[in-house]
């Protein structure tokens, strides 16, 4: 992790040491062709997503780079709240459920003081599931339509570029300029599609299937709870929904009373 920010940052400097070699920075502005293809990104998002998508996608970009999200906490969170109701009992432990900061858990815990069967919780949780992944994919799709018209928008921009110069074929002053426009509308579009969003792609789908992973884990903690199975089972099955670099080692004393700060599900 701590070598990734050095390697992007030569590989960055490699590729602009390459263009900027063989082409001069200035042959690369063009305020005509930059604008369309911003104004065309832009209007074909808007007519296609509402308003609160296009900000809880900005919102999801900065979280998918700012929060790694991990697995320790919701798990230690649950294998505690298994511990307790071992000791306390259901209503023991309605007070720190109610206390709750994480939403997903405290729905979960919850549900285990409400229903008695633990296939009913688990009905529950799984729809939960299924909501949030369908609102967690909104952004990715707004991502993908950038990576899918920014292309499209830039052949716009070739095309009309090719039109000014075939209407101003005696001119070499509109000549140049047309070419110009032509030429870069289309690098623009493809480098915002392949450098931009196809990129942040990748980022979105990862950091979604974590969270995915992460509620999925939460929710088997949960369901184990409702069918009052062992605190070491709890644990462990939890435990073995991790790659296995990241898996936990059993905690030796069980009545840990440090709370850890835990990821918040959203």
């Amino acid at each position: 992790m701590k070598y990734r920010v050095p390697i992007i940052t030569i590989l960055i400097i490699l590729l602009i040491h390459s263009v900027i070699g063989s082409i001069s920075f200035e042959d690369f502005i063009n305020l005509q062709a930059f604008e369309l293809i911003i104004a065309g990104i832009f209007l074909s998002i808007i007519i296609s997503y509402p308003f609160d998508t296009l900000m809880f996608s900005v919102k999801l970009v900065k979280e998918s780079f700012k929060n790694n999200i991990a697995y320790e906490d919701s798990i230690m969170k649950i294998y505690n709240y298994a511990v307790r109701m071992k000791r306390k009992g259901i209503i023991g432990c309605q007070g720190d459920i109610e206390k709750e900061l994480d939403q997903f858990i405290k729905n979960g815990m919850t549900l285990i003081c409400d229903y008695e069967k633990a296939e009913d919780i688990e009905i529950v949780l799984n729809k939960e599931i299924q909501a949030k992944e369908v609102n967690l994919y909104r952004p990715y799709n707004v991502v993908k339509m950038i990576a899918q018209v920014a292309p499209a928008f830039g052949l716009i921009g070739t095309l009309i570029g090719m039109v000014g110069l075939l209407s101003h074929i005696n001119n070499p002053d509109f000549i140049a300029s047309n070419m110009s426009t032509a030429l870069v509308s289309t690098l623009y579009g493809a480098l915002i599609s392949n450098f931009v969003a196809v990129p942040l792609m990748g980022r979105l789908k990862d950091f979604i299937d974590r969270k995915m992973l992460l509620y999925k884990i939460v929710t088997e903690g949960i369901i184990l709870i409702a069918k009052n199975d062992s605190t070491r089972n709890v644990f462990d099955k939890m435990n073995s929904m991790l790659m296995e670099d990241e898996k936990l080692e059993y905690p030796i004393k069980t009545n840990v009373k440090k709370e850890s700060n835990v990821y918040e599900l959203t």
